[in-house]
């Protein structure tokens, strides 16, 4: 076998060939550059890099950011992401998420993170982000509603007590119950549904509790059923299916059934007829995700 020749003819076509193609995927074009093509997309990826990195330098200063030192397993891989991103838009939640991590008043150090923002198109994120944005603004509303809750609460159940204490003694002074029949079925109607509202209150703050802790709804119509199994493959996005059967009655004849119309029947219910419904929810490393990619608020 001879020598291989690396200026024959075959393997210029080829290259020509390759760096056509190439000059149709990236800008600028090679020719522009004067570059090889491996010098080329080195020379972009830095160039992305620098971009990048000025603008989490800006958010540092702009913030106040006190930096602090990483591990290479976190920064390595996201220096390395970053230098892909075509998307600007994107390209400031790398800075973001790079500004995050560096905060030395916040605990965010996570390597997955970089590969997880890596695997995400911005008809993903952005969505996501709103999802995000719309728990958090829940969150603070009812967590102010159980705040001002737990602040009337004491007055509001003494009211009532009092109230309920008043029909108590009315009642029981009462001496002639026939004479005063209505009068006293109003008063025994306004002391059950004064019971009934103290026991709500209780409940109430249970319910706010609930309410704060419950995961955020992922719109399954705001995605592609794609965009959906990624986010769900990167723990972003849990799905959650419930169970439930349909009850339907049988009628078992009781007797002779050649005589109807005094036959008797008993009716047994079946759950014979299973169904399911599924939605999909913001899972706790999602949250972590994308408070990470957060742009921090400067008081």
């Amino acid at each position: 076998m001879g020598e291989f020749d690396l200026k024959s003819s075959t393997l210029d076509k080829g290259l020509e060939i390759a760096k056509d193609f190439v000059d149709k995927l990236i800008m600028p074009t090679v020719e522009e550059t004067g570059l090889f093509l491996k010098d080329h997309l080195t020379m972009w990826r830095f160039s992305n890099q620098l971009k990048m990195l000025n603008k989490a330098k800006n958010l540092c200063e702009k913030h106040n950011i006190k930096t602090k030192k990483i591990s290479l397993k976190v920064l390595v891989p996201l220096l390395e992401y970053a230098t892909l991103e075509e998307d600007d838009s994107m390209q400031e939640k790398w800075a973001i998420l790079l500004t995050n991590l560096i905060d030395s008043q916040q605990n965010i150090e996570n390597h997955v993170f970089p590969y997880i923002l890596s695997q995400l198109s911005s008809n993903e994120f952005y969505p996501m982000e709103k999802v995000y944005e719309n728990c958090l603004v829940r969150r603070f509303e009812t967590q102010k509603e159980l705040k001002d809750f737990k602040t009337f609460k004491p007055s509001f159940e003494e009211n009532m007590k009092k109230e309920i204490a008043e029909i108590d003694q009315k009642l029981n002074k009462a001496k002639q119950p026939l004479k005063y029949g209505s009068k006293l079925y109003e008063l025994r109607t306004k002391k059950r549904h004064l019971e009934r509202d103290l026991t709500e209150l209780s409940y109430r703050e249970i319910s706010l509790k609930h309410a704060i802790l419950r995961p955020e709804i992922v719109k399954e119509e705001d995605f592609q059923s794609f965009e959906i199994s990624n986010l769900v493959r990167l723990g972003l996005v849990k799905e959650v299916r419930e169970f439930f059967a349909e009850s339907q009655t049988l009628e078992i004849p009781l007797g002779d059934e050649d005589f109807s119309e005094f036959t008797t029947y008993a009716n047994v219910d079946l759950d014979i007829e299973m169904d399911s419904t599924t939605e999909y929810i913001l899972t706790d490393l999602g949250e972590l995700f994308f408070k990470a990619c957060r742009e921090k608020k400067t008081e």
